[in-house]
Parts: C-alpha cells; sequence; structure tokens
C-alpha cells in the first residue's frame, strides 16, 4: 500500500475509486464500506485510495490529549493494508484545510489530487468546512464531470449502528465483547516494552511497561488481558493483569499500561507487543500504602486467572 500526504504528494497518473473517513478503528462497518471500494477497483481496473485525516478532526478541534482514538495512526495503516487498499491518502488537518468548503475539497483533492472516477461513502457521511457537505454535493457537483458517486447504508449490530463512537462506548461500559463483535477483532494496544522503575518486581508482580505518551485511549483501569510479542514465530498468548493509568499511589503522572504476565519470566524489552483487553476488574485506585497496593494486585492477579479459568 502507497502512503501519500496532502498537500505535499504531486496528483496520481492514474484514475481511482476513493472513499473518505476518520476510519478511527477500522471497525466492522469501515470493513464493509473499503472492502467495496477495493472490489470497484479490481472489477474497473482503477486504484483504490482511502483518504483519512491526521490529526483527525475531532483531534485538532478539541486537542490530541482530550480525544480518545481506538486506533493509532501506525494500526490504522496496517489494518487498511490488509483489507487490500492500493493508496492510503492522508490530509494533514490543520487550519487551512479546515477552512476548505466541501466544494473545495471535491475540486482540490478528490478530482484533481487523486483523479477520482468512483466515489464511495457512507450514506451519512459529512465534510468540508462545518460539514456543509454530503452525498448529494458529491453527486450535484461530480457526475457532470462523469465521476460517478454511491453510498453504502450505515452497517447495524443488533439494530445499533456501528460508529466509532459506539465501540468507546462499549468499551467504557466493560462492554468488551459487544466492542469485539464491533471491531471484528478484540479491542488492544500496541506498543514497544519499555524499562520502568521496576516496582512490580520489588512487590513480587513484574510488569512489563509500554509508554502511552501523550496518546488518550478509550479505557482506564484494572483488566484481563492476553499478550502476543510479535517476535513470537507460534503467534502465543500470554495470560495477564494490565493497569492503565498514572500510578496515583506511587505518585505517577504519565499515562502507561502495564501488564503483569502470569508465569512469565523473559527478558522482553524493546520488543513490539499487542495487548488485548477482555474483561475490566476495577477502577484505577490511589491506595494509602504500597502494602494495601501489593494486597490489591494479589487480588487483581486471583480474580484474572479465575476469568481465564471460566471463559476458556
Amino acid at each position: 500500500m502507497r502512503l501519500i500526504r496532502y498537500p505535499q504528494y504531486t496528483s496520481l497518473a492514474d484514475s481511482t475509486v476513493v472513499t473518505i473517513g476518520n476510519f478511527d478503528g477500522v471497525h466492522v462497518g469501515h470493513q464493509v464500506l473499503i472492502k467495496k471500494v477495493a472490489a470497484y477497483a479490481d472489477k474497473n481496473n482503477l486504484q483504490s485510495v482511502v483518504i483519512t485525516m491526521q490529526p483527525l478532526a475531532s483531534q485538532y478541534f478539541s486537542g490530541i490529549n482530550k480525544t480518545a482514538i481506538l486506533t493509532p495512526f501506525k494500526c490504522k495503516y496496517h489494518l487498511l493494508k490488509k483489507l487490500g487498499v492500493d493508496v492510503l491518502c492522508v490530509l494533514n488537518f490543520n487550519k487551512n484545510l479546515a477552512e476548505y468548503t466541501a466544494e473545495d475539497f471535491i475540486d482540490k483533492i478528490l478530482i484533481k489530487g487523486l483523479k477520482a472516477q468512483h466515489i464511495i461513502i457512507g450514506d451519512d457521511f459529512k465534510f468540508g468546512k462545518n460539514r456543509a457537505g454530503n452525498l448529494q454535493t458529491l453527486k450535484n457537483q461530480c457526475e457532470p464531470l462523469g465521476v460517478s458517486v454511491s453510498a453504502i447504508a450505515t452497517v447495524s449490530n443488533e439494530s445499533k449502528r456501528i460508529s466509532s463512537s459506539q465501540i468507546r462506548q462499549n468499551l467504557s461500559n466493560n462492554e468488551f465483547k459487544s466492542a469485539e463483535v464491533n471491531l471484528g477483532r478484540k479491542f488492544s494496544i500496541f506498543g514497544k516494552v519499555s524499562k520502568g522503575q521496576q516496582l512490580g518486581r520489588k512487590l513480587n508482580f513484574p510488569t512489563i511497561n509500554i509508554r502511552l505518551g501523550k496518546r488518550f485511549v478509550p479505557i482506564r483501569g484494572v483488566f484481563c488481558v492476553t499478550v502476543k510479542f510479535k517476535s513470537d514465530f507460534d503467534d502465543r498468548e500470554y495470560l495477564g493483569a494490565a493497569s492503565i493509568g498514572t500510578r496515583p499511589t506511587v505518585n505517577g503522572v504519565a499515562n502507561i499500561l502495564e501488564v503483569h504476565i502470569l508465569d512469565f519470566n523473559k527478558q522482553v524489552y524493546g520488543q513490539n507487543v499487542e495487548v488485548l483487553f477482555h474483561h475490566k476488574l476495577r477502577n484505577e485506585v490511589k491506595f494509602d500504602s504500597i502494602s494495601e497496593l501489593k494486597r490489591h494486585i494479589n487480588d487483581d492477579v486471583i480474580k484474572t486467572r479465575l476469568f481465564f479459568d471460566n471463559n476458556k
């Protein structure tokens, strides 16, 4: 999959079929749309192009550290690549782009920049300044130019529209099974194992640490998880108890994901890891002492073992 960024890229040479969206989560609804784009491209000998934004519009207007994101860019890239997309066009969402009218967006990006021959969107998609553009706007401007436009109907699960916001709500409500159905996979966090303060080791519960930086993830607390190391050829999943938060008991500030992997004693600093979330045990709590923290971690580990024993 080729990656291009606007406004740096030069116009594409070949005609394309294009879709547009945030695609946060690349959930089941997104997958239906993107597979349709890829199939249309194959049938009509066109390039398939997915347009997305970085940062997302919601991040630009609300702040990066105030918007919960299901899939950071690197993860989104790999998920779209698996779906057979030819070109990923990333728009730099800034003040200039925010001022684009729907008509400018169509003319400068879709027609002149990406050589769109056909455009497929979700039937509720809005774009351009003040979200003034919609399906009818596209048809009115594109069809006289010989560019066809179509839309897919909303994809639902149990009469509820599948959306990124719905999945965030699933996760917030500890509905990890529903989130999995809507995503088409378990919710997970990718990262690189970094060296921490080694407090867990001193408490006899060593952890792997994944720094989240400014990334605002949609969940917080203590969870039952499985862990996959990208270096494992057998794709083995290890059981674990994970904490996402700032570690208030030890006056932590930075957001971090810590995982105590059950029955595990390997050196894995620097390895890429995926942490998959199955169930929430409790909220993050500031305890009065380290000994009380240790007691609750022990309880979390016991409950994690019981959870996986009961959900084999």
